[in-house]
């Protein structure tokens, strides 16, 4: 009898010790500031021939019309989109390069410093072969641009991009989101088989965009594409070592709040309280009614997919107070723990950006199920920050430009867990990309601009930042942890 009592007690202490360990929060502290990453050849980049101190497309052709590529080691402008993959120092990484209103391609570079360096290897899937000849559009109005071959246009830069790269049976897929009007986030996703060869990974993708664009937005979307998604703006991650293929991916519906069976009451609309805002703020922001949600969905094909539901607990798509996380951001990480708890890495924004694009802060959540999740970092504490703002709001949270009296609040409220902001990040930081490095560290990857939207200030956009974190929780797996030997991140983690 005395031994069952021993056994009860030991069962109830395990169970308390578990379920305790289940309601901890992993705790992130940084191991180095967030810093600009660098790539070596490949093309055209932001710094090249004057483009860094604003002239928009400076260098991009030469004289006889054929792109000038990138002579040696730039800053990684201006790529963003990240989707990086591997552990430890040896890493392989796709991006989307974009310099704006001129080209977009979806590109890889390998890295065998943990990210700090990147090697081109390719583009694919290229929008166009021409140099920039119309003149820039002038969108602060002081009609003080040139068609001088400095800051042309080619008038749009909607390719495929949001790249992501996945192995299953047998196979291995990219897919794209079709920029197009018209086919943005209505098409499904595009997909392209890859063979990889040394070098060449992404080798099976065409080198040029082969789908409909601006110009032939008639044309129906491309015949292999994905089945059963829900509006897709692209697939954040697949969850480690599930069966079937769990993905997380994100639904985006354009215009949604104030159109059709999805509209919100005006009350749950941003322009209802933040018109004045947009009216007046320098950063070329408006109001945007789009909906987003990231859900959940499996495969067994990587073709045909099953939606399992919208993922619960990570924003409010009706939030239009000045701290609340309205929209979510398409690409992200997922990590799994010991004990069967998976973490979250993630992208948010609010009514005060204006944008859906969701390039606010990072954050980080935890789940059991993948389905409902607790943020644990979230705009007021995040692991990533733009800069900080001030202003003063009513006891509801929502703005006030009024001069009528209210509570001045300054967001985040506390300092984010990388630091606070830096140039490269201050109006927009977005698309975590973590790899493992060891047990408790990550590198994270990440977009950051200068400024929320690229102006007449266009040498400072679309940069691939870094940064080094450090969780209280041993890691398991993480949803980028493939391709790559685990034998070169067992000693000191990279600081």
């Amino acid at each position: 009898m005395k031994k069952i009592s021993i056994f009860v007690f030991v069962f109830l202490v395990v169970c308390v010790f578990y379920s305790s360990a289940q309601n901890v929060h992993t705790i992130w502290t940084r191991n180095n500031a967030p810093t600009e990453t660098y790539v070596v050849s490949g093309p055209w980049t932001l710094e090249q021939s004057g483009a860094a101190v604003g002239l928009k497309s400076a260098g991009y052709c030469d004289a006889n019309g054929v792109q000038v590529p990138n002579p040696s080691v730039e800053r990684m402008q201006p790529y963003y989109f990240p989707f990086i993959t591997g552990h430890g120092r040896h890493l392989q990484g796709y991006f989307d390069y974009r310099p704006k209103d001129i080209d977009e391609a979806v590109a890889a570079a390998w890295s065998d410093d943990a990210g700090h360096t990147w090697n081109f290897q390719q583009k694919v899937l290229e929008l166009r072969a021409t140099c920039p000849n119309q003149l820039q559009k002038d969108p602060d109005g002081d009609k003080d641009n040139k068609n001088d071959g400095n800051n042309d246009d080619n008038g749009d830069d909607d390719g495929q991009g949001h790249q992501f790269i996945l192995k299953i049976a047998g196979h291995t897929y990219l897919y794209t989101l079709d920029r197009a009007v018209n086919h943005i986030d209505s098409d499904d996703l595009y997909i392209h088989e890859l063979f990889p060869q040394p070098g060449l990974p992404l080798n099976g993708a065409p080198a040029m965009n082969d789908g409909p664009t601006d110009e032939t937005t008639s044309q129906p979307e491309n015949s292999f594409h994905t089945i059963g998604l829900i509006n897709p703006d692209g697939i954040l991650g697949a969850v480690p070592g599930a069966w079937p293929v769990k993905i997380i991916y994100e639904q985006k519906i354009l215009g949604g709040d104030n159109t059709g069976a999805t509209a919100f009451p005006a009350s749950q609309q941003c322009n209802t309280f933040w018109a004045s805002y947009y009216a007046r703020n320098p950063f070329g922001t408006g109001v945007n009614d789009d909906i987003t949600y990231l859900r959940l969905a499996e495969t067994t094909d990587g073709i045909h997919f099953k939606d399992d539901g919208p993922l619960q607990g990570l924003h409010d798509p009706t939030d239009v107070t000045a701290s609340g996380t309205r929209w979510l951001a398409t690409a992200g990480t997922i990590l799994k723990f010991e004990g069967g708890k998976y973490g979250l890495l993630f992208s948010g924004g609010g009514c005060i950006d204006g944008d859906s694009d969701a390039f606010h802060y990072i954050g980080y959540a935890e789940s059991t199920d993948l389905l409902h999740w607790t943020v644990v970092n979230g705009i007021n504490n995040p692991i990533l920050s733009t800069a900080t703002y001030t202003i003063t709001v009513d006891a509801n949270g929502l703005p006030i430009f009024n001069g009528a009296p209210g509570t001045t609040i300054t967001v985040p409220s506390t300092t984010p867990v990388a630091g606070l902001n830096n140039g490269f990040l201050a109006g927009r930081v977005y698309a975590p990309s973590a790899t493992l490095f060891g047990d408790h560290n990550l590198t994270v990857f990440f977009a950051g601009y200068h400024t929320p939207k690229p102006k007449n200030g266009l040498g400072d956009y679309r940069t691939i930042g870094r940064v080094s974190l450090h969780s209280d929780r041993r890691i398991v797996d993480a949803s980028t942890n493939v391709g790559s030997s685990n034998d070169d991140d067992r000693d000191s983690d990279d600081k």
